[in-house]
């Protein structure tokens, strides 16, 4: 008998079966700071679906850009001047601070500051570079400095940077006794890796499905025919090509018995792991099979209030840089201390379809309280308030009502 690889059917090499073996106890146990942020950023790099689920929500909670606007003019113009700096180019750098932010869990920010005319410049610093913080021994939420380890091959020195001055720290996912925030990621990591595993058992298991092999049977050969015949067949047919034997020689194609024909709701099943854990629809990892659109729209609800709330955290880093933009600038002289300093960080809205029916909500509800105040039945604050809460802003209404009093009276010099 004669066998020979149509296809390379070989048995896997000792070292890769080694890397593809995996324990079924939690393949991620970090024990430090550094080891969680090298296997985030590696998954990040490595895997579509934690790359996919980084990316998805920057995508969310910034869409195409924020904006910023002061009342007054010179305060407006510090704010662009440091908004449009080349050396800080925020319109792209908040873009970096909302993926390192849900890729580590937390970002470090370092001010660079020209004492001369007040001008801010800032950084990212690698959260892996600082290894220790040291907070106030009665309060763990109040930092007082950080220090970055030495970076360079020949360098010992390492470097504190000082709380609020030097450098502010930025963290999510934590609970209250910790000092550092946790990647969004980091729950996520076994599953990831265990559906990368899958998918690539089932290239493999596919992969081996379509290879054969060709069984040649001599009848009546002896030893000597035999390795003649091994000889003459030292390499397979070409496809296509067409075999002439005599009846002492039987060739028969055969192929592997793979029993793993559909395999598609193991994968599904760590897949929605995936999702749970990420917050996300399962339609959002590239699953539409299941469900309608109103389902979807359903499961969207509680997506879109995570990417809120990250609106939110982000909102509040732009108010701590730029309101040191501010105090910087009144340090130098270039803003009076006495002028008003009230800006305004408008965020992308993230449901379009939502605001479509807030819109509609809105119209009937401003003809409805104009009505009840033609009657009688409420003030103009009262009116106020209730619009805006509707609206789901939080605006104080005796200072609009200034404003508005203010914009009437320039309209009518």
């Amino acid at each position: 008998m004669l066998q020979w690889l149509k296809r390379p059917f070989r048995r896997v090499q000792e070292r890769e079966e080694e890397g593809t073996w995996r324990a079924l106890s939690p393949v991620y146990t970090p024990h430090e700071p550094r080891d969680i942020y090298a296997r985030c950023y590696e998954a990040y790099h490595t895997n579509p679906l934690a790359f996919a689920i980084i990316e998805m929500t920057t995508a969310f909670v910034l869409g195409k850009g924020i904006s910023i606007d002061a009342e007054h003019p010179r305060v407006r113009d510090v704010l662009r001047t440091f908004w449009n700096d080349p050396a800080n180019l925020m319109d792209e750098r908040i873009y970096q601070m909302c993926t390192e932010l849900a890729l580590y869990g937390e970002i470090f920010v370092r001010f660079f500051i020209n004492k001369y005319d007040g001008t801010v410049r800032i950084r990212l610093i690698d959260p892996q570079l600082i290894d220790e913080i040291e907070t106030d021994p009665q309060d763990i939420e109040t930092p007082l400095r950080f220090r970055q380890r030495p970076t360079g091959a020949f360098s010992q020195q390492e470097t504190w940077y000082r709380a609020g001055e030097e450098m502010l720290h930025f963290a999510i996912n934590k609970v209250s006794n910790e000092r550092r925030g946790s990647s969004d990621l980091i729950t996520l990591l076994p599953w990831l890796q265990r559906y990368k595993d899958w998918l690539t058992d089932r290239v493999r298991i596919n992969q081996y499905k379509s290879a054969f092999l060709y069984d040649v049977t001599v009848r009546g050969a002896d030893r000597r025919t035999l390795d003649r015949k091994r000889l003459e067949y030292a390499y397979p047919p070409e496809p296509g090509s067409v075999i002439i034997h005599n009846e002492a020689e039987e060739w028969k194609a055969v192929q592997p018995n793979i029993n793993a024909n559909d395999a598609r709701e193991d994968g599904r099943a760590i897949k929605l792991m995936i999702a749970a854990g990420a917050g996300l629809p399962e339609h959002y990892l590239a699953d539409s099979s299941h469900g309608n659109r109103a389902t979807a729209s359903e499961m969207t609800l509680p997506t879109l209030l995570k990417f809120e709330r990250r609106q939110r955290v982000i909102r509040h880093i732009l108010s701590c840089i730029l309101d040191r933009v501010i105090f910087e600038a009144q340090e130098a002289g270039r803003l009076s201390r006495h002028i008003n300093v009230r800006y305004e960080i408008s965020m992308p809205e993230i449901d379009v379809d939502d605001n479509q029916s807030l819109a509609t909500a809105m119209h009937q509800m401003v003809l409805a309280l104009g009505e009840a105040k033609m009657q009688g039945w409420v003030s103009d604050e009262t009116a106020m308030r209730l619009l805006f809460k509707f609206a789901g802003e939080e605006v104080n209404v005796y200072d609009e009502i200034a404003r508005i009093a203010h914009s009437r009276g320039l309209r009518k010099e």
